[in-house]
């Protein structure tokens, strides 16, 4: 395998895991969720096109429309195929917003959440030009709102993830960490990412404050993603430390 091919599977490695530390926590807030969740997706999605189609398209329903997708292909498609669609569905509502509005940092997160998940599923051939675009909108969404928690965690994964040749950096990645759970810490999936950072340098006392955290929270945001996931593991985690002396 040549050094190339290596270098392009290892930044899709990457942006896989930058992409699935992000997952599920890019859409709709249902902080109280419908009995038949994740099926009401469709019909939410479903009302939101009606209201496109008879009231025309504006910005806040084309962000709107982004999240709902996004969500869709985490929380409701299981088959890759259905997820890559909803996805790029995502990114191609997030792109119409910023053509509306580029100064609209939630329209840059979302369309790099978007298009990361949608190339990490396509196993693409130039991922460093596609996590050189995710990288250029999240800092464009950091710049245009310093405290957007979404996008600095998804920054500080990124600098967690990748190599220190490629522009990794655990400094910057528990800086950023630690800035999107300063900006709202019921993002629980930034307490996890940086306790994994934590333990990775031996700090096992304080990842089990973040990993505390994430089991202790009060009212998460998108409560189907925590108790399916970041809860369970932060249990996991745990259970691996060393006991406190």
């Amino acid at each position: 395998m040549s050094a190339r091919r290596q270098s392009e599977y290892r930044l899709i490695a990457v942006l896989g895991l930058a992409c699935l530390s992000l997952s599920a926590t890019a859409g709709v807030e249902h902080e109280s969720l419908p009995p038949d969740y994740p099926d009401s997706l469709e019909r939410e999605l479903a009302a939101l096109q009606a209201k496109i189609a008879t009231q025309g398209v504006r910005l806040d329903r084309l962000i709107a429309g982004a999240e709902l997708y996004l969500d869709i292909a985490d929380d409701l498609f299981e088959e890759d195929t259905q997820k890559r669609l909803a996805y790029e569905a995502a990114a191609e509502m997030a792109r119409r917003a910023l053509l509306m509005e580029e100064r609209n940092a939630q329209a840059h997160f979302l369309y790099a959440a978007a298009r990361g998940s949608a190339e990490r599923l396509k196993g693409i051939a130039n991922a460093g030009l596609v996590l050189g675009e995710i990288k250029e909108h999240v800092r464009r969404a950091i710049e245009l709102d310093p405290g957007h928690a979404q996008a600095l965690q998804m920054m500080g994964g990124l600098y967690a993830e990748l190599p220190w040749l490629l522009g990794g950096s655990e400094k910057e990645a528990e800086s950023y960490l630690r800035r999107a759970i300063a900006a709202d810490g019921r993002y629980t999936n930034a307490h996890l990412i940086l306790a994994r950072l934590l333990i990775k340098q031996g700090r096992s006392g304080e990842a089990r404050a973040h990993l505390d955290a994430v089991l202790h929270i009060e009212h998460p945001h998108y409560p189907y993603a925590w108790k399916r996931r970041f809860r369970p593991e932060a249990e996991r985690l745990l259970k691996a430390l060393p006991s406190p002396d």
